[in-house]
């Protein structure tokens, strides 16, 4: 048996992610300023309709109000604790992936100085997003509106996905195991999901 995660970056700023095999969440990431962005939360059910109290209760342990502000950061290491890498966790960060995410992109410093990068071949997915983002930025810059991502005004209901699923299957099928628990959750599903 194999597992099968299919995650998607949705063009510029998003990614869905599986939760479940049930359940995805989309992440918007938008910025507000040159060091700074919101992160907006969407989940898709599949089943049941989603519990938005439990939702928001489960980030709320996480973060402070007003600002949403995470709980670990920066100022006290992420919650670093030597004693639990050595014992428990390969960070040391506690189980919360959301903390080593944060850890991830802001150990690097507001803004990561890229002439020191040194992308190698499992950063493709890096360079062909950045080469698209610097296209999307010329397209603008120069007046045209077919850009990716953006939905025609005269079609949204168009736009179908992305699939995001976690699935399990016979190793030797593993390209397309994901695509039948996506179009088997999809047509047991009490909305049209269809794509």
């Amino acid at each position: 048996m194999t597992h099968v995660r299919v995650t998607n970056q949705v063009f510029p700023c998003a990614i869905t992610i599986p939760m479940s095999k049930d359940m995805n969440i989309t992440q918007w990431h938008v910025p507000i300023d040159d060091e700074n962005c919101y992160w907006y939360s969407m989940f898709t059910s599949f089943t049941d309709p989603v519990d938005k109290e439990k939702m928001r209760d489960q980030r709320l342990a996480e973060h402070t109000l007003p600002g949403y502000e995470p709980v670990a950061n920066q100022g006290n290491q992420y919650g670093y604790d030597s004693a639990e890498q050595k014992t428990q966790t390969y960070t040391g960060m506690g189980m919360d992936i959301n903390v080593h995410d944060q850890w991830a992109c802001e150990s690097m410093g507001p803004v990561q100085d890229r002439t020191k990068e040194r992308l190698g071949t499992t950063d493709k997915a890096i360079s062909a997003y950045r080469r698209m983002l610097l296209q999307a930025i010329s397209k603008v810059e120069n007046g045209e509106r077919d850009l990716p991502g953006v939905v025609s005004e005269q079609a949204p209901e168009a736009l179908r996905g992305p699939i995001a699923v976690d699935a399990v299957g016979a190793y030797e099928e593993w390209d397309r195991i994901w695509l039948e628990g996506d179009t088997k959750r999809r047509a047991s599903c009490a909305w049209d999901a269809k794509l």
